[in-house]
């Protein structure tokens, strides 16, 4: 996973990584379908009941004894997951928030907040370091009836996210291109990581007015969009064996754009903070 490592993992567990966006949770929904699906919940475990939203760990427990996932999807940065019980289990990663799947007799891992266990003797484990994630259950599988959903814009690398519709996002807004990318209600799913490395393979500057870019600017900026998302997908949200061509891996402090090697500039935009190459990003 991306930028500031916490810790190394142990055998089985993925690194611990700052702010999980789409690529990052499109990968734990495929964890989730590769290990969990079709599996039956036998009892929930909290172990820190901080991490709930709109529940209890009681009243999480009843919801989904007896229930079985039955398939996952991925709306931004939420993880739905539907059971036969025509509920949905909605998890947000917040910072450090991701999944473990363990089978009977293996360890636990480190920081586990809330334990699915399962009928034959495995477990699924949501563990958060910093506690900024959550979880809540809705009585629904319409999506349209869950707020934190309904609410969102349009999926980046969905049919309807045309050049024409996010020209005319970029044209309807004053904003900076950076805090642009980053607004939920107009594109979900990208945050503070993904909008630095898009601007950058747009060989533009986070920090530049929406109304200032010409359209063959808002063109390359849709372009690596898709590129970019679809690119981390394929890599599992891997990047940093790829940090000759990408921004994240040499994102932070001390540096370097991995074409130039001039060393990056540190922005704070919208109260974020932002990092660009003044030489490749106009």
């Amino acid at each position: 996973m991306l930028t500031a490592l916490i810790e190394s993992p142990r055998p089985g567990e993925r690194k611990v990584c700052l702010m999980p966006e789409l690529p990052e949770v499109e990968a734990r929904k495929r964890y989730l379908e590769k290990t969990s699906l079709a599996r039956t919940v036998e009892r929930v475990s909290v172990t820190d009941r901080r991490i709930l939203e709109d529940t209890t760990p009681s009243a999480l427990g009843r919801a989904l004894r007896g229930a079985r996932f039955e398939s996952a999807d991925r709306r931004a940065k939420y993880l739905l997951v539907r059971t036969d019980h025509e509920s949905t289990l909605l998890i947000h990663f917040g910072m450090t928030g991701d999944l473990f799947f363990r089978q009977r007799g293996e360890s636990k891992p480190k920081f586990s907040r809330v334990e699915f266990h399962f009928e034959e003797g495995s477990c699924l484990h949501f563990t958060d370091l910093r506690l900024f994630g959550k979880l809540a259950i809705y009585d629904t599988t319409d999506w349209a009836l869950i707020g934190d959903i309904a609410k969102l814009g349009p999926e980046p690398l969905g049919r309807g996210f045309t050049f024409r519709a996010f020209r005319d996002i970029v044209k309807g807004h004053r904003t900076t291109i950076h805090q642009l990318l980053m607004d939920q209600g107009l594109i979900a799913g990208i945050g503070n990581l993904y909008s630095d490395e898009i601007t950058y393979q747009a060989g533009v500057r986070p920090d530049r007015g929406a109304s200032s870019l010409s359209d063959a600017e808002i063109r390359r900026l849709y372009d690596m969009t898709k590129w970019v998302l679809r690119r981390a997908v394929e890599l599992d949200a891997e990047l940093d064996e790829q940090a000759d061509i990408f921004l994240l891996p040499n994102r932070g402090r001390n540096g370097q754009c991995p074409v130039t090697h001039d060393k990056l500039v540190k922005k704070t935009i919208g109260g974020r903070s932002s990092y660009y190459c003044p030489a490749c990003q106009k």
